[in-house]
């Protein structure tokens, strides 16, 4: 499904290129999302739109979207492969020095701008499609990894609470913003003359505007995203979040849907549960039986 060249057109250097038989797709310019819906029988209303890595420059289109899809559908999740407009190859260009360029002229996650857009215009047509796709418009999140982790986390810190999803999934990514994007308090202010001990405290009420729940994975020994990653962990939790978070010790950055013999394996089971326990993976009439 093509989406509009929203919310303006990426100059065009040269077509898009797969490379690596496919795994590594360069030159996106035009969005698309592809649906992965699951068996009959097995659909739980779920749906997670899922954003690739590659550093803006490049989706990881298999091991960071397909296959990501796929082990949803079986479980009963739509899973919605975004394909988000990357930064282009010039002519001639080699990839380091477009990686370069990026760099010098692109400072501060703007490379990511227009995926970002991108996800936000993709959950909005997915949504308005629901009925055909068989999911609940309420529990349709997004999931994103390393740059496509930019992509999913500015789509759940839209500025209208509406827009965002209804839950994120930040796999060894985040927005990539310096500083860091405004973020709404988790929960109201506690009346006057609350106890300052946490202890004596009542349960806090949840802000309005507040995000929506979250789910996060890092290795211990990624040197990509580390950093940025624990820093907008510290982010959500000082503004009152508690987000899900898996911290393996070790994978490295960008392990993906494939098996590697580490415990990074286990996220995709670990992120299902955590839908579960959450209610996403049952209708809300069912909930209240």
């Amino acid at each position: 499904m093509a989406l509009p060249d929203w919310p303006g057109s990426a100059p065009v250097g040269t077509p898009e290129d797969p490379q690596m038989g496919g795994e590594h797709l360069f030159n996106v310019t035009m969005p698309t999302y592809q649906a992965f819906l699951p068996p009959r029988g097995k659909a739980t209303g779920a749906g997670v739109v899922i954003a690739p890595g590659g550093g803006f420059r490049f989706l990881s289109m298999r091991s960071e979207g397909t296959a990501v899809a796929q082990w949803l559908a079986e479980h009963g999740v739509a899973g919605f492969v975004l394909k988000y407009r990357t930064v282009w190859l010039k002519p001639g260009e080699s990839v380091e020095q477009m990686r370069q360029r990026v760099q010098a002229t692109m400072p501060n996650g703007m490379a990511g701008d227009a995926g970002a857009a991108d996800g936000e215009e993709a959950l909005r047509q997915i949504r308005a499609k629901s009925a055909s796709y068989g999911v609940d418009p309420k529990r349709i999140g997004v999931v994103g990894f390393s740059a496509g982790g930019h992509v999913a986390g500015m789509t759940a810190l839209h500025r209208d609470p509406a827009q965002r999803p209804a839950f994120a999934g930040l796999i060894y990514g985040m927005p990539f913003r310096n500083p860091a994007p405004a973020m709404p308090s988790a929960n109201l202010p506690f009346p006057a003359g609350t106890p300052k001990e946490p202890w004596l405290q009542p349960r806090p009420t949840p802000a309005p505007d507040a995000l929506p729940p979250h789910f996060m994975v890092l290795a211990q020994d990624d040197v990509v995203a580390g950093f940025g990653f624990r820093l907008y962990y510290d982010a959500l939790y000082q503004a009152g979040y508690r987000p899900e978070t898996h911290l393996y010790q070790r994978g490295g950055h960008g392990f993906g849907a494939d098996r590697h013999g580490n415990t990074t394996d286990n996220w995709l089971p670990a992120f299902l549960s955590w839908m579960e326990a959450e209610g996403f993976l049952t209708a809300p009439k069912d909930k209240a039986r």
